[in-house]
């Protein structure tokens, strides 16, 4: 039994069951459309996943890219193109490779900053993409990033108990959940650190625990990408409060919980 296909599929399966939303796809839709005057884009979008993304973009009329490391989630981007010869999607390495250059815009959405992984330097990895992104940029064009942002994360990050976040069945039969303990927050590095692993039942009954692993996040302050971006010779235009057009505002208030960034480069 390939368990690491199984697992993998069933991880693309029970993922896009859970991350469904739409309000945040309109409000990208929104700002490109207010933004850019209404005119079709040139648009790269890092870690496509499923086409979640990807697919209201082609449909919207612009002209889209996509890639992602994971071949289990690009494999439902192939199967939802169809149709839309407007979207292309590739499997990449996005801090290993070239990410072409000429666009309009970059999307790094869905939270995609928090997830970069580096070997111990993980604000330096988020600072690396951020330059990337910037390189596949045309001069003038723009890059939409929104990320997970909280005025305290000492309150917000508190994960000691045991937190099933995924619980679900794919396609061929395989039931599971993801289990995340242990999880701890440190001011002073902003790293977030847990553990997780995935309990599965495949579909002849045998039972596993797997992908086994620690996983750490650095949550950067709202000046700090901003510097970051600035380095990566982009300009913030707006910064957009919990997906609406309100201003980020300063001091972040109790209830901020995402940023969204339009920046231009120079």
């Amino acid at each position: 039994m390939n368990r690491d296909f199984i697992m993998r599929h069933w991880y693309a399966s029970v993922y896009e069951q859970f991350e469904n939303q739409t309000n945040d796809v309109e409000f990208l839709l929104s700002v490109l459309k207010e933004q850019c005057g209404g005119k079709p884009q040139r648009i790269l979008e890092m870690a496509c996943g499923g086409g979640r993304i990807a697919v209201p973009l082609a449909k919207a009329g612009h002209d889209v890219t996509g890639f992602d490391r994971d071949p289990y989630m690009l494999e439902r981007c192939y199967a939802r193109m169809k149709g839309l010869p407007n979207l292309r999607c590739y499997q990449m390495e996005g801090g290993e490779e070239d990410w072409g250059s000429g666009y309009d815009v970059v999307v790094m959405a869905g939270n995609v900053l928090m997830n970069i992984e580096g070997e111990e330097d993980y604000k330096g990895a988020q600072r690396a993409f951020l330059r990337r992104a910037a390189k596949a940029l045309r001069p003038g064009g723009h890059l939409y990033l929104d990320f997970e942002l909280h005025k305290d994360n000492e309150k917000v990050f508190p994960s000691l108990e045991p937190m099933y976040y995924f619980e679900g069945s794919d396609d061929y039969g395989t039931r599971g959940r993801t289990a995340s303990y242990g999880g701890c927050y440190d001011p002073v590095t902003r790293l977030f650190v847990w553990a997780e692993h995935w309990e599965l039942t495949a579909n002849n009954g045998e039972e596993m625990i797997c992908h086994v692993e620690t996983g750490c996040q650095y949550l950067p302050a709202w000046e700090e990408v901003q510097e970051w971006l600035e380095e990566a010779g982009l300009t913030m235009t707006h910064g957009y409060h919990n997906f609406t057009a309100e201003a980020i505002p300063t001091p972040l208030r109790e209830d901020t919980w995402r940023a969204t960034v339009w920046a231009e480069k120079k």
